[in-house]
């Protein structure tokens, strides 16, 4: 009680606010420096006092430093004080805030409202105001409230897709274990056939080795004498290097368009397999198919037999059709016949050269511009280049054979995803890539054909 006394003399009567800078006139009485100066703007002769209306012949303005002290206090206890229903008080009148300043979004005493600087704003309870936005509020929450939900139905969805594709991933395990047991037991078979001819191998593979290392630094050494001889020919005048450049070129492209070769092995007589060896390759003929070879899909240095089992490397090119299915830089060639299930087998036969591969590869390799012969690439193949035979992987993979093979099975697991070669004239493994998949793909026979190559795809 005596707060709010203390408060009601501390207020300027013109502005009902606390005093700012309070100051007596002429009759005694107390007001707000700023207030009475405006009420006296229009005032020459007599200066009216707002209350008792004692005039003055002129202003008389004295500041009152003891009311300036009771008002420090009186704020002090506004600040800290509540209004009768609860509300804080305005730190400025030290009235009830019972209004909201819509413009300046601020709460509002009575005398703040009739202000100048509020009087042409618009104004609304403070209760009303609160209740707008706490409305506002809980529709927002309501809006968060909603993207929860949906958030925590996405993460269930994903949760539940997650443990579908892990059964798939397990039961596509199991499978691929089940395919890698059977082939195990076919290679377990070849085992000890195998274990009786490493120690052939080791002599094999370190003469070879010292004959590709012997090989490769001969062609190494060419290679950069031919760097040499160029970089002088790019240092002539511009008349000297032109002469000839276009010979050079010519020569140099043909030499980087053709692989590398080794010179052809000494034929050599058929001898007879294994009993077992002669089982595993009746077991795979079973699955073995017809093939032909595509005729529109044959580089043009390819020439095909009349009934579309040969194909011959041949010096000059054909004057062919520039078919979109054609291979134009590789030398290869697809055979008709395409398969997207099931196992299949088939033989090709090296009739003569040194640098070929032979496999599978997916419909859509390209057929314009180099091929890259790799499983990334859609092609899953073997071959024989420079003396050593190797799986076309990444990297390539060399194959330890006792002697190059005259013919080469190859066997297609479509479901299973695997591709698996082997030297069928000994019935000896060579080579199987990892399972994968196809991914429904046409899968089609393929021949590359090296230099004066010649392969033929037998007979059933």
């Amino acid at each position: 009680m005596a707060a709010e006394q203390l408060r009601a003399s501390a207020s300027c009567p013109l502005c009902l606010g606390l005093f700012q800078e309070p100051v007596s006139i002429h009759c005694g009485h107390n007001f707000c420096r700023p207030c009475i100066e405006r009420c006296w703007r229009s005032c020459r002769d007599s200066f009216p006092c707002p209350r008792c209306r004692e005039a003055a012949p002129e202003r008389s303005l004295r500041p009152n430093p003891e009311l300036a002290g009771i008002i420090r206090i009186a704020q002090r206890l506004s600040l800290g004080g509540r209004g009768g229903a609860g509300g804080r008080l305005c730190p400025r009148h030290g009235r009830a805030l019972k209004l909201f300043c819509e413009e300046e979004q601020r709460p509002l005493c009575r005398a703040c409202r009739e202000a100048p600087e509020h009087r042409l704003h618009a104004a609304v309870p403070l209760e009303e105001a609160a209740q707008e936005h706490k409305e506002k509020l809980q529709a927002h929450a309501q809006i968060l409230r909603d993207r929860r939900e949906k958030m925590l139905g996405l993460k269930a969805a994903e949760e539940g897709k997650s443990s579908d594709l892990l059964e798939r991933v397990d039961a596509e395990r199991q499978r691929v274990r089940s395919r890698v047991r059977e082939l195990q037991q076919l290679l377990e078979e070849q085992e000890r056939l195998l274990l009786a001819r490493l120690a052939q191998l080791d002599r094999d593979i370190v003469r070879r080795q010292e004959e590709t290392l012997g090989r490769l630094s001969a062609q190494i050494s060419a290679v950069a004498q031919q760097i040499q001889e160029l970089e002088e020919k790019c240092r002539q005048p511009p008349w000297e290097l032109l002469q000839d450049s276009r010979d050079i070129l010519s020569r140099l492209e043909e030499q980087l368009e053709e692989p590398e070769e080794a010179p052809a092995e000494p034929a050599e007589e058929p001898r007879e397999l294994p009993q077992e060896n002669a089982t595993l390759r009746e077991m795979l003929r079973k699955f073995q198919v017809t093939l032909t070879l595509d005729p529109d899909t044959a580089h043009p240095r390819l020439a095909l037999s009349e009934d579309l089992k040969c194909a011959r490397w041949e010096g000059a090119r054909r004057a062919v059709p520039d078919l979109p299915a054609r291979f134009d830089a590789s030398r290869c060639v697809l055979a008709c016949q395409g398969f997207t299930a099931g196992r299949h087998y088939w033989e090709v036969q090296v009739c003569q050269g040194s640098a070929w591969a032979l496999g599978v590869a997916a419909a859509s390799v390209p057929r314009k511009g180099r091929l890259s012969v790799r499983p990334e690439r859609g092609v899953w193949a073997v071959g024989r280049c420079g003396g050593q035979c190797q799986a076309l992987a990444s990297p390539s993979v060399p194959i330890a054979l006792p002697e190059a093979p005259r013919v080469v099975g190859v066997c297609l697991d479509y479901e299973g995803g695997r591709v698996a070669f082997l030297d069928a004239a000994r019935a000896v493994p060579m080579f199987a890539f990892a399972a994968g998949t196809f991914g429904g793909e046409r899968l089609l026979p393929l021949l590359c054909l090296g230099r004066g190559c010649q392969l033929r795809l037998l007979c059933p």
